[in-house]
């Protein structure tokens, strides 16, 4: 971001996502000082229901973000919409351009590295889809559309069915990987940029009523790390991306061993150095900061600290690493973290932002 004689400016945009109804703003996009430490909002955006989760284009002029809900206009399913974004304020301008996920509840989605493809994973739908993106970056209708199925976890009330949770690419490989709470495992598929196609290609199953909900990769690596929501645990995963397999090793608490109530685990990133992992806790209402083993992945708790809220869903790290931005769904607030950059640690600021229900943060590429 610069000023007005073009010269950078310390700020940062940011974009949150938020449950709400068509007429509320659902979309923020926000100015993040990073000397100070405080959130300004710039713009507010109506239009769309229950604004969940959002991705870039890989060339970082368009934003995409989900529709979670059940039914669009006459379809069943959520949806994806549109925006472009203004290369010099990061303001956004919403297109007519939106496209059916083919599944209830969309819940998270994501590009390819190419910027050919938009992969979203459908909740109550229990299925995953790829459109295809045009060279201007507005999506075609769904290319593919995959159903899960499988033995279904122990936890009846949650893992009534197939939830497909989370899709993300496995770096630069032709694969992509998709996380389902209700069937514990992560199910993988080869992706055709020609055909536009999706093929099962396989699944790596975690420990059983795990209720797995989000997949990262480690930048430098052959790791993955898998945040539990059910048990509230993080299995760290042994990557072959030219095979195409993920192999199940730690699984690790994200909890203290002397808490006993509720909690669902919700979100997981790792710092800029992959030295340093993160994970959220609803319930606890707590940051879980994890030291990463440079050699076996594996990895070993060193904090706890209170998020600053109720319900921490989703939270974003700044690019420099130096700041951790947590969204309470429950409580409303954006609550901002200093970290530090020798041990990971985490401090909370006196910055917060009252914002409605949100839920997803993203930082602009």
């Amino acid at each position: 971001m610069s000023n007005q004689n073009g010269q950078p400016t310390s700020s940062k945009i940011l974009y949150i996502g938020s449950y709400g109804a068509a007429e509320d703003a659902t979309v923020h996009v926000c100015a993040f000082d990073e000397k100070t430490g405080e959130l300004t909002v710039i713009q507010r955006l109506t239009g769309l229901e229950n604004a969940s989760y959002l991705a870039f284009h890989p060339n970082g002029k368009h934003l995409y973000a989900a529709s979670e809900t059940e039914v669009t206009g006459d379809a069943s399913g959520g949806s994806v919409a549109v925006f472009e974004i203004d290369g010099q304020s990061g303001t956004l301008t919403a297109t007519s351009n939106r496209v059916l996920t083919h599944g209830a509840h969309p819940c998270y989605i994501s590009t390819d590295k190419t910027g050919q493809m938009l992969f979203a994973a459908n909740y109550t739908g229990g299925n995953v889809a790829l459109f295809p993106i045009k060279a201007e970056g507005q999506l075609a209708e769904a290319a593919a559309v995959e159903q899960h199925s499988g033995e279904l976890g122990p936890n009846a009330a949650r893992q009534d069915a197939p939830h497909a949770h989370c899709i993300v690419p496995l770096g630069d490989s032709p694969y992509v990987c998709a996380v389902d709470l209700g069937i514990d495992a992560v199910v993988i598929y080869r992706f055709d940029e020609e055909k536009l196609s999706l093929t099962p290609h396989g699944i790596s199953k975690v420990h059983r009523g795990a209720g797995p909900r989000h997949l990262i990769f480690h930048p430098a690596m052959p790791a993955g790390y898998v945040m539990n929501e059910l048990d509230s645990t993080i299995t760290v995963l042994k990557v072959d991306a030219e095979q195409g397999v993920l192999t199940a090793g730690q699984a690790i608490s994200a909890l203290p061993a002397d808490y006993i109530g509720y909690n669902d685990a919700a979100d997981i990133h790792l710092g800029p150095s992959g030295r340093y992992l993160y994970s959220s806790n609803r319930g606890h209402n707590s940051i879980a900061v994890f030291a990463v083993n440079q050699v076996t992945a594996e990895l070993t708790l060193i904090q706890h600290i209170d998020c600053g809220g109720e319900s921490p869903r989703n939270f974003a790290i700044t690019p420099d690493g130096g700041h951790l931005l947590v969204a309470h769904q429950k409580t409303g607030n954006i609550a901002v973290f200093t970290v530090d950059g020798e041990n990971g640690l985490l401090e909370q600021s006196a910055s917060s932002l009252q914002l409605p229900s949100p839920v997803c943060i993203k930082f602009a590429k």
